[in-house]
């Protein structure tokens, strides 16, 4: 055999390398295919196309470097050793991913969900996998390995053959430009955003067409930053227990022993109110007059709003950073320690969400954020969360007064007029999220209107600016809302993705009684005068009671699993919030609060005794080993 030029080698190498993926591909979906029987047949073509993507992705991240070795205009590239020699080294890189995940395909059986970062999280538990591969799988290993040695070698006779044009040329240096601009296109999967990740392979919204288009070496490659840590510390399915009574109520019920921690709602009148979730960048509890009394008088239209509807003194986000508020409100969860990213393979574990529940119970529902659709991943996001309508900066036009254009996006009073306008339209019921973005550091000024203190783009002022102005422009929405036929049957939440961490000189203190995670602590304002009760209430809750607040107050029927509970549900006996630090755990109760590093309680305030030290535990323990075991939630 010989091969006309060297480029013609190449490309039917990388060809035959993308058959070898989309042939694994295609074994995985034929043992599993009942699993994705919930897939049609253009949504199945849809995710063999993104597993497509897939593939490319890690077929260029790691042979593009061989393959422009392969094409340099240089003599000796045309050496049959110096070919021989790259071409096996390419079949071994490829070989081994490809027995990854044939190893992948095996494990999905157990979990119905990708490798991921296992690898960095079974500790000890390394000699349980061996004996698993002895015990059970030692024919389809050994087979494996045969299939591992097979593709070596194929790739070493294929760069053993002959090329019949041996010639080189200097404008042959263009090739190489144009190759490795094709390479980083390739490696990073798609031309703007960020790079190609899980969340971005999901063709449909439902777990399995992302499980299909995905593989356990992208999703370990790609899953995000993981770790060995042991979520163990106390037995799980006791851990479970705990939790369980932990979450007693009498407005939920369980429903499914499989699934643990699965409940519905025992309401059986549904509610059509509709939802407007506004969700500010930034905001801690103590620049809110109505809640800290500290007088910086730049949140006048929220402390109206807090003062005429509920406002929940002791509310705390769930991590510190925008995507973990986003999970925990989307779905309930808080991203458990050493877990990929919502994003980033978190949704592979089939968390509930809000959006679907929403569509399921008969919502319209739209989600928006003033920063680029692909911030945050929050277009992904919002999609795999059910929402049916998406839209960032890019959609939105400049129609206020606002001077300059802040770097993350949109103004948000641009970007809330643009929410207007659709809520306008909208069908309902409906309901919406919208995360804001001109708080967020550096401060940039809208314009001297806003400009309550001196302004600097860095320092406490500016950022003080910033929240005035975004007050007025929820002022102005609510204006706007008040106009609208559906005013009087819509819920507004208004809440924070996170406290303002950013270094601020002179920043005021706010310590109320009965909060203990100051470095947590946001504010929750229930607006609905025709539907919720005006009142202030120091019950201790977090981003993970949003979702089954909002199942609670509109009797949705569908069942969920979630760590949390209804603000609105007086049966409660045990609040509690808890939250993630970085690599550490924290959870408060009534009787203190205590933080945990997996190796030891740290940060102990108020009375706490072994009986948080359990639930702490518990509670991590619960979350993650029913993440892990895919029996978190049902998948439908």
């Amino acid at each position: 055999m010989q091969f006309q030029n060297r480029y013609t080698q190449v490309f039917l190498a990388t060809l035959y390398s993308i058959l070898l993926f989309s042939f694994i591909r295609l074994f995985f979906y034929i043992s599993y295919f009942h699993y994705f029987s919930d897939l049609s047949f253009y949504e199945t073509l849809l995710s063999f196309f993104m597993g497509l993507r897939v593939d490319i992705a890690l077929i260029f991240t790691f042979t593009s470097l061989l393959w422009l070795a392969l094409l340099l205009p240089f003599r000796f590239t045309l050496h049959k050793s110096y070919r021989t020699i790259l071409g096996t080294l390419w079949g071994t890189v490829l070989g081994a991913i490809l027995f990854f995940n044939i190893g992948d395909i095996l494990y999905f059986g157990f979990v119905n969900r990708h490798l991921s970062n296992e690898l960095s999280l079974i500790g000890n538990d390394v000699s349980i996998l061996i004996d698993m591969v002895v015990d059970f799988y030692l024919i389809q290993t050994i087979l494996g390995t045969l299939f591992y040695i097979g593709i070596v070698y194929s790739f070493y006779k294929f760069f053993s053959f002959d090329i019949k044009n041996k010639t080189i040329r200097q404008k042959e240096w263009v090739n190489i430009l144009l190759l490795i601009i094709i390479a980083f296109v390739g490696i990073r999967g798609k031309l703007d955003g960020i790079s190609f990740g899980t969340s971005d392979a999901f063709a449909v919204s439902k777990v399995s067409s992302g499980n299909l288009a995905l593989n356990g070496f992208f999703c370990y490659y790609r899953g995000g930053n993981t770790q060995k840590v042991n979520h163990s510390t106390i037995d799980a399915k006791q851990a479970t227990k705990n939790v369980r009574e932990l979450l007693n109520s009498q407005k939920f019920e369980f429903v499914n022993e499989t699934y643990p921690l699965m409940r519905q709602s025992t309401s059986k009148t549904p509610n059509n109110y509709n939802v407007v979730i506004i969700m500010i960048e930034s905001l801690s509890a103590k620049y809110l007059d109505a809640l800290a009394k500290n007088e910086f008088q730049v949140t006048p239209t929220l402390d109206k709003l807090a003062q005429e509807g509920q406002l929940f003194t002791n509310f705390y986000a769930n991590g510190q950073r925008s995507q973990e508020g986003i999970t925990s409100v989307y779905t309930g969860i808080t991203q458990p320690v050493g877990f990929e990213n919502f994003g980033e393979g978190l949704e592979l574990y089939n968390p509930s969400y809000l959006g679907d529940i929403a569509k399921k119970n008969g919502y319209t529902t739209l989600a928006m954020q003033s920063s680029n659709r692909g911030s945050f991943r929050v277009d992904k996001l919002s999609s795999l969360a059910g929402f049916s309508e998406y839209y960032g900066s890019e959609d939105i036009t400049h129609t206020g007064k606002e001077i300059g254009n802040p770097n993350y996006g949109a103004w948000d009073g641009d970007s809330l007029r643009f929410l207007s306008s659709k809520l306008h339209t909208l069908k309902e019921p409906f309901l919406s999220f919208f995360f804001t973005a001109s708080t967020h550091s550096p401060y940039y000024s809208p314009g001297k209107e806003w400009e309550k203190y001196p302004h600097d783009t860095s320092s406490e002022n500016g950022y003080l600016n910033t929240l005035y102005y975004v007050d007025t422009q929820i002022n102005e929405f609510m204006q706007s809302a008040q106009k609208e036929p559906w005013f009087e049957r819509t819920i507004f939440i208004f809440t924070a993705d996170h406290t303002n961490h950013t270094e601020l000189e002179n920043a005021k203190k706010i310590n109320p009684e009965g909060v203990k995670l100051s470095e947590f602590h946001v504010p929750l304002i229930v607006y609905a005068p025709k539907i919720v009760t005006q009142k202030q209430s120091n019950i201790i809750a977090s981003h993970n009671d949003i979702l089954p607040s909002i199942i609670d107050i509109l009797g949705w029927s569908t069942p969920f699993s979630v760590i949390g509970n209804s603000v609105f549900d007086a049966s409660v006996q045990e609040r509690f919030a808890f939250v993630k630090m970085g690599n550490i755990v924290a959870l408060e109760n009534p009787n203190g609060s205590l933080f945990y590093n997996f190796k030891d309680f740290i940060s102990q305030k108020g009375e706490v005794s072994k009986k948080e030290e359990a639930l702490l535990l518990s509670i991590d323990s619960a979350q993650a080993n029913l993440l892990k075991n895919s029996t978190w939630n049902k998948k439908e």
